[in-house]
């Protein structure tokens, strides 16, 4: 048997493929924001009195597209960042982003529980117990304690999304929270999470990645980490 190879030089194609594949991030985001602003003025023209008195099904293609439209958006800045074109956001920004987010969320807020779950099934998955955390079988025995056939509400929501076992919902209330920091931060010069941890007595250190020096944000005391000496390799 003749055995013979040909190389083939794939570094075009490659590159070729992923500008596709960051293309195709774009492109997507740019539907889901047109989606969700054109549903929105859709159902809003011509139309009196709150966003609560739409009908069910016109809030969850809003609220489903809007969605869509955070987190596609942070699929973008995700690779902003890997391509080292990230500027990070501006004030301004943030807060934008964190009212576009709770307008979402309070379009949300007014779908029965039902329709929410519709709109927005649970994971699949069941081994939560077995890592301490949510899955299908603790979302639905804090929904097992809520009224079905009621509009969530607001506030209640925000409660419910820490149980909610959904990616994107996950991924859009973390897009919620960063920009909350992001605007305390500006007012405070620290981050809610950086903030909560000092009220528990917790310490929080921020870190020079060129010199490796760690501070601690509360005392200000300046600190080395040693490498671990104890690791070795095995091959």
């Amino acid at each position: 048997m003749d055995n013979k190879f040909t190389v083939i030089n794939s570094t075009d194609e490659d590159k070729n493929k992923e500008m596709e594949r960051i293309y195709r991030i774009g492109k997507l985001n740019e539907c889901w924001e047109r989606q969700y602003y054109t549903a929105l003025e859709k159902s809003c023209k011509g139309r009196e009195g709150k966003i609560c008195d739409l009908p069910q099904d016109e809030l969850a293609k809003i609220g489903f597209a809007g969605i869509k439209y955070i987190c596609t958006m942070r699929d973008v800045a995700r690779e902003n960042r890997r391509l080292g074109i990230d500027e990070g956001r501006t004030l301004a920004e943030e807060q934008v982003r964190f009212q576009v987010i709770d307008g979402i969320f309070t379009i949300l807020g007014c779908l029965t529980l039902r329709n929410f779950v519709d709109t927005f099934p649970i994971d699949k998955t069941y081994d939560g117990e077995k890592w301490q955390c949510k899955d299908y079988f603790s979302t639905m025995e804090v929904l097992s304690t809520m009224g079905w056939d009621m509009p969530i509400g607001r506030d209640e929501l925000s409660e419910l999304l820490w149980d909610y076992d959904n990616e994107d919902l996950r991924h859009a209330y973390i897009e919620f929270t960063t920009a909350m920091s992001a605007i305390y931060r500006a007012q405070t010069g620290k981050g809610i999470a950086e903030k909560f941890l000092e009220d528990c007595g917790v310490p929080t250190y921020t870190m020079d990645k060129k010199s490796g020096i760690m501070r601690n944000s509360q005392t200000g005391d300046i600190l080395k980490p040693k490498k671990a000496g104890h690791f070795h390799i095995v091959k």
